[in-house]
């Protein structure tokens, strides 16, 4: 078992950014078993979960995946208790700050009944996942989590892996290489207001679904469906922007995340953790939550 998933109590004497890791440890240790009641009590009545599907060509926004309500979220485990439990979660990347947990695992499911369709009772498969957990003094306030490969075609042993990038130097991490240039594109031209070439960055059919706090804490939630749409809830969530920079950021084969922090022209700062998967050299999501600071 790692230690960043073990539920140590003492650390919610120590500080926030420890409290913080505590409250999301002590819902993952409650998501390896199918007591919903047990699962639920570790979630704050403040909720927002993002949970896109994940299909061959992308990340699918379908309705029940972007909750922002209590009651949807426990609809949400009764259901996924119905297909499958988590029995345990490898820790390839875990980073804890103050109001979110964000983890990149590698998860052993059992089936416990049909998953996107697919009979999946008594198999057990690992799925490649990235997750933020943002908290509340109450619990997790949600799970925003995106999968690399699409959970039917795991289960049923038909993923297709695309090729590695050609490279002349095949010792170095190309894929990650390429993924955290094209991160530095998207958040340079983020910063300079340069909504054409924010645009260039995204794929056609690139999904978002984030929260948004302002100030006072009233949440606003956008979402978009294609390139267009998501350009504008990139506008949005950027309006203002004096400058920005990452207090966070990772580059995978496959995902890029980053906190952003964001000086407002008109004083104050906005806080983003986002996650964008990539498929085929472009963004195809952005899921994540962010909060403004006065």
């Amino acid at each position: 078992m790692s230690l960043t998933t073990n539920v140590q109590g003492w650390l919610g004497d120590v500080g926030g950014r420890e409290r913080s890791a505590l409250i999301a440890r002590t819902h993952i240790a409650a998501e390896t078993d199918t007591d919903v009641d047990r699962i639920c009590a570790t979630i704050s009545h403040d909720v927002y979960f993002g949970v896109p599907v994940r299909t061959r060509d992308g990340n699918r926004i379908p309705a029940g995946t972007v909750l922002t309500g209590y009651d949807q979220v426990r609809g949400y485990y009764e259901g996924r208790a119905g297909a499958y439990v988590v029995l345990d979660s490898a820790q390839l990347k875990s980073v804890a700050t103050d109001w979110y947990l964000f983890n990149e695992t590698a998860a052993t499911l059992r089936g416990t009944g049909v998953v996107n369709g697919v009979d999946a009772t008594g198999q057990q498969w690992v799925v490649n996942s990235a997750v933020i957990f943002p908290t509340a003094p109450d619990g997790i306030r949600g799970e925003i989590c995106v999968t690399r490969y699409p959970m039917e075609d795991i289960v049923a042993g038909t993923v297709t892996v695309p090729p590695p990038p050609a490279a002349d130097r095949p010792w170095l991490p190309a894929a990650e290489m390429a993924n955290g240039a094209l991160l530095d594109r998207f958040s340079l031209a983020l910063r300079d207001g340069e909504k054409a070439q924010v645009a260039e960055a995204l794929a056609d059919d690139h999904t978002a679904a984030v929260r948004l706090d302002d100030s006072a804490g009233a949440p606003q939630v956008l979402t978009a469906t294609d390139r267009s749409g998501a350009t504008d809830v990139l506008g949005q969530l950027f309006e203002g922007v004096a400058d920005l920079t990452m207090m966070v950021r990772i580059a995978t084969a496959w995902y890029v995340f980053a906190e952003y922090l964001v000086r407002l022209e008109g004083g104050g700062v906005r806080r983003m953790a986002l996650t964008h998967p990539v498929d085929g050299g472009r963004l195809s999501g952005t899921f994540g939550y962010g909060r403004e600071e006065r």
